[in-house]
């Protein structure tokens, strides 16, 4: 007879519960399983770890089991611990890149924030680019988490796409015209980027800069002018430096970021960024 057989309706529940804490938090919440023990029902950590083995032997499918039957607790711990793991390598990676610093151009780029904040974020991005569109919002929120102490600069970096190129000129040649109005440009162009890759695109962008108030015969001539090249080609080739391979990209301070990521996650590059930046 199987040394479970007697004692099921006690013993059983608690292997259960055991083996479960195990599961998902390793053998430091076993003690959770023993506190839940019933009466009568009192063997220590040891024992159950043994009467676990055992059943374990007996009945091998019964941590599938306890997986189906706990599978959305299961998926949830699974998700946290991958994203610790990531966490970890990212946490690793940003140290690595903030014992290599980053001079980066920032003159004649858009810009939000103080120009003396401690932490400057070089936003490389494409206005045709729906992750791009994404870290938007992220930086936005970024902005308005850190008062004072954030500094947010554009760097236009365009891809192939119909309509990239012209709409970084239009939006470089817009700052320089008037960079109050260029942010609603800016705004524009990513809330409309269907528009800027259709077979109207060009139309869109002259109509866009229209409705805003831009000098059109100015802005036209700058968007293809000396300066907005200039500016360009010097982006292009700081991305080229860092090894971006595609939009976004985010250099926090002297943190590279590669892709939309997360904003909790961001928030801690930032974090890390302002500490270091405090302490020197």
């Amino acid at each position: 007879m199987s040394r479970f057989s007697a004692k099921s309706c006690v013993v059983l529940p608690v292997i259960r519960l055991f083996l479960f804490c195990l599961l998902l938090g390793g053998l430091a919440a076993a003690p959770l399983a023993v506190a839940a023990a019933p009466a009568g029902a009192t063997a220590d950590t040891a024992a159950l770890r043994e009467a676990v083995r055992d059943l374990l032997r007996e009945d091998p499918d019964l941590v599938l089991d306890i997986l189906r039957e706990n599978s959305e607790i299961v998926l949830d711990i699974a998700q946290q611990g991958s994203e610790q793991r990531r966490f970890r390598i990212l946490l690793a990676q940003w140290h690595e890149d903030m014992s290599e610093p980053k001079k980066l151009a920032l003159a004649d780029r858009p810009s939000r924030g103080p120009a003396n904040a401690p932490v400057v974020i070089a936003a490389f991005t494409d206005f045709t680019c729906v992750h791009c569109r994404q870290g938007e919002k992220i930086l936005e929120n970024i902005l308005n988490a850190y008062p004072g102490r954030v500094r947010i600069v554009y760097k236009p970096l365009p891809t192939n796409h119909p309509g990239s190129i012209e709409a970084a000129e239009f939006m470089l040649a817009g700052y320089l015209q008037d960079k109050s109005k260029s942010w609603n440009l800016f705004t524009d162009f990513f809330e409309n980027q269907e528009s800027i890759v259709g077979k109207s695109g060009d139309t869109y962008l002259r109509s866009a800069a229209t409705a805003r108030g831009f000098n059109m015969q100015k802005l036209l001539s700058e968007a293809k002018g000396a300066k907005v090249k200039k500016i360009m080609q010097e982006d292009a080739q700081e991305a080229e430096n860092l090894k971006i391979q595609g939009t976004p990209c985010f250099v926090v301070n002297d943190i590279v970021i590669r892709g939309a990521l997360q904003e909790n996650f961001f928030r801690e590059a930032v974090n890390l960024a302002l500490s270091a930046a405090e302490n020197k």
